[in-house]
């Protein structure tokens, strides 16, 4: 027995001689590596080096100070050999896909000062783990499925915090605990429903950062008007469309705003009282022109436009703008020649641009720290009807030698067909859907390789029955659907469309022939279509 003590004390002797910390410490994380997939890290750690050579590892004084291993692709459960690193003031796990609940054996890390484990899938209730580690000033458990059994219990023990992430943890309202944490710097209340008690917010004259993005908000609350040290404010994800900035021209030293992913058609008068704004995102709403209104931002730096409403030229108001250095329009309808002077960082994917327009672009040698032009779109979503046993003919527009072609139906299954239309001679059930073709080319320049993927927008094959529905001048389509209904008609007016469910329960009531049915759940409903002729009525199927 007193040989095996004397080794193991000859063992650690060595060790510690030999490695930064002690032992005790390197067998602890090197559990954590074995643990949580360590071997399958984005940044894997060489095992036979010092530890203090290791990714996301800080060592002070002999112990490990900090381990930071956010967005490493960690697997497995929370890892509970972090209770070994009594030093350990930072702990960042954040962004990996780690699960189960949070181990209260790290209670004991009264040193801790900065706990960051958001954007995993850790389920239960953090409590009664974090609540001893009263030295915190970041507690960061945001976008994972923990449920608090009592937040403001647990807030109150927390009263100094600086940073405060409690991103999809179920919240309707804001914790009236928030009202008397003072040191706030940055607070992310993202994806919860929040509706009432804004009021909490208001005292927080520190707040430099808010995120409330994701909240089914319809404007900015009233009371965040307090809130006059934002510098970063996050409402994107929410219901925004019409007078929903009247807060906004009280935060004027805003400097990061995003309205991205909300119903907005045009850009609020307010904006021109945030003068120090540098990056702006107003992508995924239904915006269509108006950019000349930026123009009193003379600090914009950054400017995101993506997915909305924009056709026609390049929107040149924007160049104006001296201190642009970004400028993202991915995902609208422009097209025609590009002028000159486009910012360093320009993208421009997913437009209507030509392989020409491009071509003359590039051909000015303009000095471009990142151009983006590709996939670009061409032509528009369509429809052939066919009958089963006859023949059809996809088309799309692109022609000649320069390009290859390649047939992808249902948007993502790659097909045999690389000719110019897509031709079927026999039509089956199995081949009824949607279909893109790719048109790609490329070119050697004097300066550059272009190379661009054109997609043509979905063309529908379409089942064109023989049935009373079609002799009377409507047809449903397509059926079974994912995203759209469509309704063809010959001879008559559309007055109203209803959707039921099997029980006879009225789901929706339309005017249009193209409804969007993406938000119901898949099942069986019955479409009601009214006409000066009458009813009619089809089955259709929501997959």
């Amino acid at each position: 027995m007193k040989k095996i003590l004397l080794f193991l004390f000859i063992s650690q002797l060595y060790f510690s001689q030999q490695y930064s910390i002690s032992f005790a410490e390197r067998s602890a994380l090197i559990t954590l590596f074995a643990n949580t997939g360590g071997e399958n890290w984005s940044q894997t750690w060489d095992l036979e080096k010092d530890p203090k050579t290791w990714y996301g590892i800080k060592i002070k004084n002999g112990n490990v100070s900090e381990i930071n291993l956010r967005g490493n692709a960690l697997k497995g459960t929370f890892p509970s050999s972090v209770s070994s690193f009594t030093k350990l003031e930072r702990l960042d796990l954040s962004n990996n896909q780690l699960s189960g609940e949070i181990s209260t054996s790290i209670s004991g890390l009264s040193n801790l000062v900065h706990l960051d484990v958001s954007n995993n899938r850790f389920t239960g209730d953090p409590s009664t783990a974090i609540l001893p580690l009263f030295n915190l000033k970041e507690i960061s458990v945001g976008n994972n499925q923990f449920i608090f059994g009592d937040i403001n219990t647990f807030l109150q023990n927390f009263q100094t915090l600086k940073v405060l992430d409690l991103a999809h943890t179920g919240l309707n309202s804001v914790p009236q605990k928030i009202s008397t944490m003072g040191n706030l710097e940055s607070l992310n209340l993202g994806n919860n429903t929040i509706s009432q008690n804004f009021n909490n917010l208001s005292s927080l004259i520190k707040l430099s950062e808010l995120n409330l993005s994701g909240n089914q908000l319809t404007k900015i609350p009233t009371e965040l008007s307090s809130l006059t040290s934002l510098r970063s404010f996050d409402v994107s994800h929410n219901l925004f469309a019409t007078n929903y900035a009247a807060t906004l021209s009280s935060l004027k030293n805003l400097e990061w705003l995003s309205f991205s992913n909300n119903q907005i058609t045009t850009f609020p008068t307010e904006l021109a009282q945030v003068k120090n704004l540098v990056h702006l995102n107003f992508s995924d709403n239904q915006i269509s022109g108006g950019v000349e209104n930026l123009l009193v931002l003379k600090n914009l730096e950054q400017v995101y436009l993506d997915k909305n409403l924009f056709t026609g030229t390049f929107p040149t108001a924007l160049l104006q703008l001296k201190k642009l250095q970004m400028i993202s329009l991915t995902g609208n309808q422009l097209t025609g020649e590009l002028p000159d002077n486009l910012p360093a960082l320009t993208f421009l994917e997913n437009n209507r641009f030509t392989k020409q327009q491009i071509k003359n672009y590039i051909l000015n040698d303009q000095a471009m720290a990142d151009f983006t032009y590709s996939p670009q779109r061409y032509d528009e979503v369509g429809s052939v009807f066919a009958n089963l046993g006859a023949s059809a003919s996809l088309p799309q527009a692109l022609t000649g030698n320069e390009y290859q072609f390649t047939w992808f139906k249902n948007l993502s299954e790659k097909t045999s067909q690389t000719a110019q239309n897509y031709f079927i001679s026999n039509v089956e059930e199995t081949d009824f859907g949607d279909y893109t073709c790719e048109a790609y080319t490329f070119e050697q320049l004097p300066n550059a390789l272009m190379e661009i993927s054109f997609f043509r927008e979905p063309v529908t094959l379409v089942k064109d029955l023989a049935t009373a529905e079609t002799q009377s001048g409507l047809v449903v389509y397509p059926n079974p659907a994912i995203d759209f209904i469509h309704i063809k008609t010959t001879r008559l007016d559309i007055e109203k469309v209803f959707i039921f469910d099997l029980s006879g329960k009225l789901i929706m009531a339309e005017t249009s022939k193209d409804i969007n049915i993406s938000h119901l759940p898949t099942g069986n409903y019955v479409l009601s279509i009214k006409t000066y002729d009458g009813i009619k009525s089809f089955k259709v199927i929501k997959k």
